[in-house]
């Protein structure tokens, strides 16, 4: 390795390449078998168990296993050690950022069978400070310039500049799918992680072959290591009841939800659904949903709430999950509600006013309408026509004899004992058609979780940078709520505070 190289190593040690957030302490992990190793995680100061592992004989290929990227200096060295070493590299997932640096070290490189193919990617960008997260495009020549080496001839350098310097914060990428599996799926820019999909630039004819990025288009098989095989989750929680009596189960259902032979096939045919699936019910009312074939266990649950939801021609509704793939979600959905129960009743009013820093920041004095992009901004201090409110004078409201109602956007897992999700609340479309049509949803479905207007409601989303909870907070105001608060803190003052927390029950969905 050159003196240069060296240099340039020294200098970026405080940059990354980390898509999204960036995870502090974690490491990537490693695991051998065979003549493959496996690494999974974020990249952060794991050069020399690279290099160990490298070392050791008969290593042949190099299986990356959703690895959000991390760390540039570890990264770049890595891939220069994995491509003096000639082994293969193969990715299982995503590989993104820094990962996808390593990959390229790769002296053949190809997707693998391992996960789903519209989950299964290359992302690739420029790098970023770790501390600040904001673009560090001074550094990106170089990592240009190993992506150059190593895609030869097939380097396309207008795509790579889009990826390496077209940048306007660090959740910009590039995404390059497995083309094998899904030919329509096409490659595509987003210059911002805020920006939606339909705003990102196409490259349909720079497929992962065609640009170097792969050598192959044969899937490589591998099975992961039991320790790398995700337990299928649902809204934060663990799948662990599957359906022991599955004709039975569905018996039940459509003895309980169907008035109609239509509905009762529905339900009888779940059985037959692709992966990933789910069924809901209404909630206190005849009817199912059910929906199939989606990326994720997640996804399946609330595209069949959704379908539940909104029935055309017919009132809005709101529903719960019962099923996902193979399990029984009622003890989940059980759990979660006796979690709201017992956290409020640990529920004690905290010290300070304010917490996390809640009170502060903002570049805007005050607010009057719908913010329709980059929900992930400074949020005003000010709102016109709704209530400001902190976190202990939050919990004095919850503990009054006039509790508000709590209305969470913020879709995260664990959330404000007693509050109710209405998720995608807090979009908002600049087209105008479009946007009325997301408000109906919206304001019919929050009737039915908050279904006096004269008491009050505080939203709720995951931080004082989220307007999702203040965009919800307008639309209560427009639909007539005449007390209407919004926690500019969300559950990051929250959990700041140190308050008890539920986990996240679902029965509303917007969008």
């Amino acid at each position: 390795m050159g003196h240069g190289f060296r240099n340039w190593v020294r200098l970026i040690c405080c940059v990354s390449l980390m898509s999204g957030a960036f995870i502090g302490s974690q490491a990537v992990t490693l695991e051998r078998e065979g003549s493959t190793l496996f690494a999974t995680g974020p990249v952060e100061d794991d050069f020399g168990k690279f290099k160990n592992a490298l070392e050791v004989p008969g290593l042949e290929q190099i299986v990356f296993v959703n690895s959000p990227g991390g760390d540039l200096w570890s990264g770049m060295r890595v891939g220069r050690i994995i491509a003096d070493s000639g082994v293969k590299t193969v990715t299982a997932g995503y590989c993104v950022s820094a990962c996808s640096i390593m990959f390229m070290g790769g002296r053949e490189r190809t997707f693998s069978d391992a996960f789903r193919a519209n989950v299964t990617y290359v992302g690739i960008h420029g790098p970023s400070s770790k501390t600040t997260r904001a673009v560090t495009s001074e550094h990106a020549p170089q990592i240009y310039a190993f992506f150059k080496m190593t895609m030869g001839e097939r380097f396309n350098a207008a795509l790579m500049n889009k990826a390496f310097f077209e940048m306007d914060d660090a959740g910009s990428l590039l995404r390059v799918f497995d083309m094998a599996r899904t030919p329509k799926r096409v490659t595509y820019h987003c210059r911002s992680q805020q920006t939606p999909r339909n705003e990102c630039t196409e490259f349909p004819e720079a497929d992962a072959l065609s640009i170097g990025l792969i050598t192959g288009t044969a899937l490589t098989k591998v099975t992961l290591p039991a320790s790398m095989q995700s337990s299928p989750k649902i809204l934060g929680a663990t799948l662990d009841t599957p359906i022991a009596y599955r004709a039975a189960f569905l018996t039940a259902i459509a003895a309980k939800s169907c008035v109609s032979d239509g509905c009762k096939t529905l339900v009888q045919n779940y059985a037959n659904l692709k992966e990933h699936s789910a069924i809901v019910t209404a909630v206190d009312a005849p009817g199912v949903g059910t929906t199939a074939d989606k990326d994720s266990p997640n996804q399946a649950a609330l595209a069949a709430l959704f379908a539940c939801n909104h029935i055309k021609d017919r009132p809005v509704r709101l529903c719960t999950v019962v099923g996902v793939n193979g399990f029984d979600i009622q003890p989940t959905v059980a759990a979660a509600r006796a979690s709201h129960e017992s956290a409020l009743a640990m529920l004690a009013v905290p010290a300070e006013k304010f917490y996390g820093n809640e009170q502060f920041g903002g570049g805007f004095s005050s607010a009057t309408g719908l913010r329709t992009e980059r929900y992930s901004d400074a949020t005003p201090s000010k709102a016109e026509g709704i209530q400001v409110i902190g976190t202990q004078d939050l919990v004095n409201a919850m503990k009054s004899t006039q509790a508000p109602v709590l209305i969470d956007v913020s879709g995260l897992d664990d959330v404000i004992p007693g509050s109710s999700a209405l998720l995608f609340a807090g979009v908002a479309y600049a087209d105008t058609a479009k946007d009325a049509a997301l408000e109906q949803r919206i304001v019919s479905l929050l009737k039915l979780l908050a279904p006096d207007p004269q008491r009050p409601i505080v939203f709720i989303g995951s931080n004082r940078d989220d307007w999702r909870g203040l965009n919800a907070a307008f639309r209560a105001r427009k639909a007539g709520y005449a007390q209407v608060a919004w926690y500019r803190g969300g559950m990051a003052a929250w959990k700041s505070a140190a308050l008890p927390q539920a986990r996240l029950i679902v029965n509303a969905v917007a969008n």
